[in-house]
């Protein structure tokens, strides 16, 4: 089976390459997706898989049925690009101005449609469903995986497991990294309004200086993080934003703060909201002002199951080697296929994509961010090696 599949991933690399290509040079933000979806949707039918579309808005399902029935297998890829001018330098640059798939979705949506072209050779292979899930808006709070789920994604048939990987160029092209239990973040936006009593500049005791509260806030909310939490749960409270005022010898009425909130604990996760508001409020009111605290709840810690990591992990070794396989440590970062696993086991692993020799070394959300394109190929037939592995494993113990 390994050499039916690497011979497979090698006869339709080109075909990925060209997609993934394609799809970059069209990039469409969160939610916009209609052109993407077309796109995946032609690819889909050539392979006479059954494509339902207008899951979670722009987003879409694909379905492959195999010889057996043994389990249902989702299989993720999301598809909203973000709004960065590219800077690459590539000959297929994104045509869509301040638009670029900087975040490797494009390379995400044409490794799982290169998965299903080698999943569609092997039906006899495949005992039980594929779900091919092309998931819209990513990148955008509160993000397109809730409204999959609420359009039946993993439904009819109902998954048994999920399974999504994503690059990165901290990795080296052909490596792979896994991390049972949290692997990602949860993030929630904060905005906070305080508002005092503006005045002349030269009058500062006439008035109640929002901006001074607002410096205290910041200082007395970083304390949340240094004092408040147990230091073995790791925890990010940045203010990325300050707004206030419009001239130097003009008091302002209010000032708007905006921050980010990363955690990979939910209980100190509720804890911290709690404690941010407190803080806020009442270091506001120290100074004789007032302020408003809104949450925006944003995407949960990403919790891999032991069990599908593990999974992976032997199943990538019996594909690649055992070098290919590598333990990762967390990352303050985010992503909504938190909510999938919220429903079903699964694991969701990095893909390394970078190559010091050809400049793929860039970060995500990075304007010059290219990937090594070999990379398309490995994790075309990881997903559908361990498709068939993990129908395989519960035919057996059925």
């Amino acid at each position: 089976m390994t050499d039916n599949i690497l011979s497979l991933s090698r006869k339709v690399f080109p075909e990925i390459v060209r997609l993934r290509r394609h799809l970059h040079q069209y990039p469409e933000l969160a939610f916009e997706e209609f052109d993407t979806g077309k796109t995946i949707a032609s690819e889909l039918d050539k392979l006479e898989i059954r494509v339902k579309k207008g899951v979670g808005k722009t987003g879409l399902v694909g379905i492959l049925k195999g010889n057996a029935s043994a389990g249902v297998v989702a299989l993720r890829a999301d598809m909203d690009a973000l709004p960065i001018t590219e800077e690459s330098g590539l000959g297929f640059t994104s045509r869509s101005s301040g638009r670029m798939h900087a975040c490797g979705h494009d390379a995400h949506m044409a490794m799982l449609v290169g998965a299903a072209m080698i999943l569609s050779q092997l039906k006899k292979d495949v005992n039980g469903t594929v779900k091919f899930l092309f998931q819209p808006s990513e990148e955008k709070n509160p993000g397109g995986a809730p409204a999959m789920l609420k359009d039946g994604a993993l439904s009819n048939p109902d998954a048994d497991v999920i399974f999504g990987q994503h690059v990165t160029n901290e990795l080296a092209a052909g490596k792979f990294g896994f991390r049972p239990g949290p692997i990602m973040a949860s993030a929630d936006e904060i905005y906070i309004t305080v508002m005092g009593k503006g005045g002349h500049g030269a009058k500062p005791h006439e008035t109640v200086d929002p901006v001074v509260i607002a410096a205290r806030i910041v200082d007395s909310l970083q304390s949340v993080i240094s004092r408040m939490r147990d230091p073995l749960d790791p925890s990010v409270l940045t203010i990325g934003s300050i707004h206030g005022g419009t001239a130097p010898n003009i008091i302002p009425d209010k000032v708007e703060l905006a921050a980010t909130l990363r955690t990979m604990n939910e209980k100190w996760r509720r804890r911290a909201h709690e404690l941010i508001t407190r803080t806020a409020s009442e270091t506001a009111k120290a100074f004789g002002g007032k302020c408003k605290t809104e949450i925006s709840h944003g995407y949960p810690v990403l919790v891999n199951s032991d069990q599908e990591t593990l999974l992976a992990r032997n199943a990538l070794t019996r594909l690649y080697g055992k070098s290919s396989a590598m333990t990762v440590p967390p990352v303050m970062g985010a992503e909504d296929f938190a909510y999938y696993l919220q429903k079903v086991p699964g694991t969701f692993w990095w893909i390394g994509t970078g190559n010091k020799k050809t400049g793929a070394t860039a970060s995500i959300h990075n304007a010059k961010f290219r990937i090594d394109e070999s990379s398309l190929m490995y994790g075309a037939a990881f997903l559908a090696f361990l498709t068939i592995e993990y129908l395989r494993q519960r035919d057996r113990e059925s």
